[in-house]
C-alpha cells in the first residue's frame, strides 16, 4: 500500500514541475499591452519594455509604383522660361508604344534626385539635352546624325530647337513613341508631312499646294516624296545649306530615284515649296507660255463672241429695215 502512495506522491510532484512555467508564460502574456509610441509599437509587460524596430525597406522601383503618382491626369510641372511640361503617364498609351517592353527606370533612373526634390524650376535647355542623352544611350546612331543637324544647331534658342520627342511622339511627351516602321505612326508617309507643319506651318502650306504633296494628300504618299525625302530625317540640313554642291548632288540622287534620267537640270526645274518655278528655268518658261496662250484662247472667245453679236444685230436692223 506503502508503494502506491508514493508512486502516487511522485506522480503528482512530477506533474506540478511541467505545469508550473506554462502557467507562467500564460500570465505574463496576459498581462502584456501593446502601446503605440510615435508610430512605433511596444510590448509593455511586468519587466523591461522592448521596442519594436522598423524593418528596412528598399525604395520600390516597380511601373505600379510610380503610377500612385503619374496616373494622375492634372501632375505638371513647369520650367525656368514660364513652360509647362505635363507629368501624367497614360499606360495605355505606353503599352502601344515603341517602347512597350521597357520599364520606367529604363529611361528615368535618376531616382535618387527625383525632379520634385530640386527645388528649383528646371532649366528648359539642360531638359532638352539630359532627353538627348536619354535617348542616346540606345539610340547611338540616330544621335550622331541629329548632333550636326540644324534641329540641334546651338545658336539657337531654346524654344526652337527639336528634340527627338518632338517629332517621334504625338503629344510630345516620350510615352507615345511610335514604331519607326509603321505606315500609321506620325513619321510615315501619310503623316509626316503634318508632323513637320507642327513647327513649319508655312512650309506644310506649301508643300501641299505641290505635286509630291497631292500625291501624298489624295494619293499613295508611300510613292512620293515627303519632307525627309529632301531634308533628311535625323541629319537635317538648314534651308540655307541646300544649295551647297554636296547637298544638291544628293537632292539629284533623291530626284532619280523616281525620275529616271532625272540631272541637276531637272532638280533646279522643280519649284519645291515657292509658288513657281525658278525665273529662267524650262518649267518657268512653259509656266509662263501655258498663261500666254490662255490668256489669248480667252481672248480670241471674247473678240468671236463680240463679232458675232454685232453680226446678229446688224441683220436685225437690215430686216426690219
Amino acid at each position: 500500500m506503502w508503494n502506491r502512495v508514493a508512486l502516487l506522491a511522485w506522480s503528482l510532484t512530477l506533474a506540478v514541475a511541467l505545469l508550473t512555467p506554462l502557467i507562467g508564460m500564460e500570465s505574463r502574456s496576459a498581462d502584456a499591452v501593446q502601446v503605440p509610441r510615435n508610430g512605433r509599437t511596444s510590448v509593455v509587460t511586468d519587466g523591461p519594455i522592448i521596442a519594436a524596430q522598423p524593418v528596412a525597406q528598399e525604395t520600390p522601383t516597380g511601373d505600379a509604383y510610380c503610377q500612385t503618382c503619374h496616373a494622375d491626369e492634372s501632375l505638371s510641372t513647369g520650367f525656368s522660361n514660364g513652360q509647362t511640361l505635363p507629368l501624367s503617364v497614360d499606360t495605355r498609351v505606353l503599352r502601344d508604344s515603341a517602347h512597350e517592353l521597357l520599364s520606367c527606370v529604363t529611361c528615368h533612373e535618376q531616382l535618387g534626385t527625383h525632379p520634385d526634390e530640386n527645388g528649383s524650376p528646371p532649366d528648359f535647355d539642360a531638359y532638352q539635352t539630359q532627353a538627348l542623352e536619354m535617348c542616346a544611350r540606345c539610340h547611338l546612331a540616330a544621335v550622331d546624325g541629329y548632333e550636326g543637324s540644324a534641329h540641334w544647331d546651338p545658336t539657337r534658342k531654346d524654344a526652337e530647337r527639336a528634340t527627338c520627342i518632338d517629332c517621334h511622339s504625338p503629344d510630345r511627351s516620350g510615352h507615345s513613341v511610335g514604331v519607326t516602321g509603321d505606315p500609321e505612326s506620325i513619321l510615315g508617309p501619310a503623316k509626316v508631312a503634318r508632323t513637320c507643319g507642327r513647327c513649319h506651318d508655312s512650309a506644310l502650306g506649301t508643300y501641299e499646294e505641290t505635286s509630291h504633296g497631292k500625291v501624298a494628300r489624295f494619293g499613295d504618299a508611300a510613292t512620293t516624296a515627303t519632307c525627309i525625302s529632301c531634308h533628311s530625317d535625323h541629319e537635317v540640313e538648314a534651308v540655307r545649306d541646300l544649295a551647297k554642291p554636296t547637298a544638291v548632288a544628293e537632292l539629284v540622287a533623291g530626284c532619280a530615284r523616281c525620275h529616271e534620267g532625272a540631272d541637276e537640270s531637272f532638280f533646279r526645274a522643280w519649284p519645291g515649296h515657292s509658288e513657281g518655278a525658278p525665273s529662267g528655268s524650262t518649267a518657268d518658261f512653259f509656266g509662263r507660255l501655258s498663261v500666254f496662250m490662255a490668256a489669248a484662247i480667252v481672248a480670241a472667245g471674247l473678240v468671236h463672241v463680240s463679232l458675232d453679236y454685232v453680226r446678229r444685230l446688224s441683220d436685225r436692223n437690215h430686216r426690219s429695215g
